[in-house]
């Protein structure tokens, strides 16, 4: 079972080399532990105007999140060898002396898509934005909030959107695993990156139903663990194959139930019905307190395993710790590159807002100054930690376009492979 994963040892010595590139060029690791309050009540979504395009969002949003993955048997041979990747320079944008940012924006229209149900912690950021950020932005346009989902249709959207900086997205992921989905039209090597907000962390939690504690106490477990998430094909696993690989590694008794909407807020739904008994996400381990107050101090759910990027740790959240281990600390060395192949797509970047391809200079300046700028303020990173729960980890644009381009095509020269893991997961794990 081991020798396929054992084979992709190449994979991770090209992830090994990205860790190295992003922990260069990314922002700073956040080392205060946020203190969320109480989440106003966000603004309801605005009524577009004339000059913003209309799109036709789902009645029913839902948020694609990925899930677990298994094992198969033979071994098909020595790994390829990775292709180098070509790194851009991180170098400000030519911009035409003659343009006008303040009049380019002014009185026009911001939408500002987000392809998961409200309720989630992208859709917070996003709302929190649309209050916040204009004050930053030369000519104070209105920003507006379209939720469109799945998450894979609002992609499409914004790839296919007029590269006029009017049209932008709030993501919860790079969405690098989306962009080899069948329903996929964009490329990320091309989008327009704005920049990187948060990232690094990502968790599993239990159902207080549980007996287990950490991960190390379900191995060999006597209760299936369960996790919700839409992946109508073996490609829809995305980045979170990983948890079945987990699994895999450590003979933890795991089901993926596949549903039709596995977002933040279909999460919370199905942990308080009982259909499933376990969670995985990203960012939402620090917004609990706000989302569901009480989950985490009453024991509702448990810590099970901290998922960040290697060299990120998950603190407490304002409710109590997490004090379960990393991955990473529990894995034997061999195969810690697999593991970084197939983490490090998600978990690198989370909150990020990106454009479509070709913005030209002027405005995609202007929109990633403005949000450095905000984010250099006190005031709006205080009050965006406090709205969402989500610490910032922030990354200019500028940094941030390399790193989405070198990420990507990481993981596209070995797609293959981690597609062949995809496949076995989904057929051990997926019901």
């Amino acid at each position: 079972m081991l020798k396929l994963f054992r084979k992709i040892g190449a994979i991770g010595a090209a992830s090994l080399m990205l860790a190295v590139v992003l922990a260069a060029c990314g922002g700073e690791d956040p080392t205060a532990t946020p203190r969320p309050a109480a989440m106003p009540t966000p603004a309801d979504t605005m009524m577009e105007e004339p000059d913003a395009p209309t799109p036709t969002p789902a009645d029913t949003m839902m948020e694609a999140t990925a899930e677990p993955a298994p094992d198969t048997g033979g071994d098909t041979g020595p790994a390829p060898t990775p292709t180098p990747v070509p790194r851009p320079t991180a170098t400000p944008l030519p911009v035409d002396p003659g343009f006008d940012a303040e009049s380019y924006f002014r009185g026009r229209t911001i939408r500002i898509m987000v392809g998961f149900n409200p309720g989630g912690g992208t859709d917070a950021q996003a709302r929190f934005m649309s209050r916040a950020w204009s004050d930053y932005i030369p000519g104070n346009p209105r920003l507006v909030v379209t939720n469109m989902t799945p998450v894979i249709t609002q992609r499409n959207f914004v790839w296919n959107s007029e590269a006029d900086g009017y049209t932008i997205a709030v993501e919860a992921t790079p969405g690098i695993f989306d962009q080899v989905t069948p329903q996929a039209q964009f490329d990320l090597r091309e989008v327009s990156m704005i920049g990187v907000t948060s990232g690094k962390d990502a968790f599993w939690v239990t159902h207080h139903s549980t007996p287990y504690e950490c991960l190390e106490t379900a191995i060999n477990g006597p209760v299936t663990l369960t996790i919700g998430t839409s992946v109508p094909t073996p490609a829809d696993l995305g980045s979170t194959v990983m948890i079945p690989y987990m699994a895999d590694q450590f003979n933890i008794p795991l089901e993926i139930k596949n549903v039709a909407a596995a977002g933040s807020a279909e999460q919370y739904l199905m942990l308080e019905r009982g259909d499933v008994n376990s969670w995985t996400s990203s960012t939402v381990w620090y917004q609990l307190p706000v989302t569901r107050p009480g989950w985490t101090r009453d024991r509702f759910i448990k810590p099970f395993v901290d998922m960040s990027f290697p060299g990120y740790i998950l603190g407490p959240n304002a409710e109590g710790p997490f004090d379960c281990p990393n991955v990473n600390d529990l894995l034997p060395d061999d195969q810690k590159p697999v593991w970084l192949a197939m983490n490090a797509p998600r978990t690198y970047a989370s909150k990020n807002i990106i454009g479509p391809p070709g913005i030209p200079a002027g405005p995609l300046t202007a929109l990633r100054d403005a949000l450095a700028d905000a984010m250099a303020d006190a005031a709006f990173a205080a009050g965006m930690e406090k709205f969402t729960g989500i610490p910032n980890n922030f990354t200019h644009g500028e940094v941030a376009q390399q790193e989405l381009y070198d990420a990507t095509q990481q993981f596209l020269d070995n797609q293959g492979l981690i597609g062949e893991i995809q496949e076995a997961m989904y057929a051990k794990y997926v019901r």
